[in-house]
Order: C-alpha cells, then structure tokens, then sequence
C-alpha cells in the first residue's frame, strides 16, 4: 500500500463517511469542541486522505476533522486523493494513522502550557484555545502557576502546603477567596476527600466551600479495585505522579479517567 496521491481542496459536498474509517461515524462526533476551536484559529494542518468513489470522495482517515469543517461552515477541505483499494487497505490505513499518533508526554504539554501562559500573560484560556485541549485541562497543567500571591505568602509561611493550594486553584480559580478558603480547609482533609473536593467543586462551581468541604467528608457511592503492578510500571507510576506533583493512587484514578473518557468508553 502506499499513501502517494493529489492534494487538492475538495467540496465538503462531496465527501461521505465510509467503511474504510476505522472510526466509528458515533465516536467521531464526540468531544468536537477544541478541534473546531483549533481549526476555527489555525486552519487544518493535516489534509483528510480519501478515496474517489461513483463521483464522490470516501474517507479513509480524517472523519473528525470532516465533521468539524462542517460545523464551521467551511466550503472546502484539503484532502489527500488515494487510488481506490479494498476494504481491508482502507481500514489498515485508517488504524496506522490512529496508532502512530503518540500524545505529548505531561512534561512536554505541561511545558509547552507554561511557555504559551508567560507569553498571554496569564490568559489559561487562550493557552487551551491554542493548545486544542479543553480548559480544565490547561487549569490542571497550569495550577501551581496559577496560585494567587496572597495563597503562595500562606505557603512560605507554613500554613498552606503546596499541593493543596494547587488543589485549590484547581476547584475555585479565579475566585482567590474561595481559593484561599478551600486550600485551609483541606488542611483537616484525607487525600481522598481532597481529590473528590475537587470534583465536587468542578461540577458545582455555584457552590459555597463550606458546601464543598461537608460533600467531600460525605463517601459516596464508589468501587473500588485493586490494580496488582509489576515493580517497573509501579515505579514509572511513582515517576508521573512525582512529575506531577500528586500521590501515585490520585495519578493513577485520573489516567484510567481521562483514558476511558478519550476511548469513548465514559
């Protein structure tokens, strides 16, 4: 197989989902936001790849940003022209180019979100508009930046630890108040009340931190698993949540989320 072929700018008109996208047309319109976002801004850096069939064009890979320039209204998209093929060709295609993308590790994500938070001078969300990625995320990668100074002089004095203040920031940003407030109450707080805190506080914002404290202490309906690691992935988890400055179990509860979120699982 080969991926040779024309580039050409094509009419949206004229492009249909197909059985060669190993994509399923269902999870494809899932999560569109940030990808529209980063095309509305930046325009589209990777052409979709298709094939001609019967006067229309099928795509092999790229069925999301098709279903994004379609909600932004575009007339046209840039595609790579295949020879028609197989089925099968189709479908290895369209996974090889799912599979050889590999994410940007933390560290570098992370770094990158800070360079761009310098450069827009604390605008979070225009770092995650350029960034592509949802704006609780560039919070997460941005939360010890983004501690108030009133909180960090509480840090330097003792009274507030690190970790919890980025916490804090985590569940109240911008409101410094309500920021200074949780990160004292968690003081008196376990690590678990602490991680559902936070949760509690990003789907009820409305919410008083004294709300947020008594729902915290509350234990909620919950499973729990024990996960058995050999010692070199146990290790390389101590290494991420070091890197991340948070407990390997919190680390190792916000991977499995932010996994089964991204597989259409959740």
């Amino acid at each position: 197989m080969s991926l040779t072929g024309n580039f050409e700018k094509i009419s949206l008109r004229d492009v249909e989902p197909s059985e060669l996208n190993v994509r399923s047309l269902k999870d494809a319109h899932k999560d569109l936001g940030s990808l529209k976002e980063s095309m509305r801004r930046r325009g589209l850096i990777h052409p979709i790849v298709v094939v001609p069939t019967n006067g229309k064009f099928k795509i092999v890979v790229g069925q999301r940003r098709w279903l994004a320039a379609q909600e932004l209204g575009w007339p046209t998209i840039p595609a790579l022209i295949l020879s028609p093929m197989k089925v099968h060709e189709g479908k290895i295609i369209s996974a090889l180019e799912n599979l050889q993308r590999k994410d940007l590790t933390f560290k570098d994500e992370a770094e990158t979100a800070d360079y761009l938070y310098d450069t827009f001078k604390g605008d979070y969300k225009l770092v995650a508009k350029e960034l592509g990625i949802k704006e609780d995320r560039a919070l997460r990668l941005l939360a010890k930046r983004m501690v108030p100074k009133t909180v960090r002089e509480k840090i330097d004095a003792g009274q507030i630890t690190r970790k919890d203040a980025a916490r804090a920031v985590l569940a109240a940003y911008p409101d410094e108040k309500k920021i200074i407030e949780i990160a004292q109450a968690m003081q008196k707080l376990t690590e678990d009340e602490k991680s559902r805190l936070v949760d509690i506080a990003t789907e009820k914002p409305e919410n008083t931190p004294s709300e947020w404290v008594r729902s915290a202490k509350k234990v909620p309906k919950m499973v729990e698993y024990r996960i058995v690691l050999l010692p070199k992935y146990a290790t390389s988890l101590e290494r991420a949540a070091n890197e991340r400055g948070e407990d390997p179990k919190e680390t190792a509860r916000i991977a499995i989320i932010d996994w089964l979120e991204a597989k259409g699982f959740a």
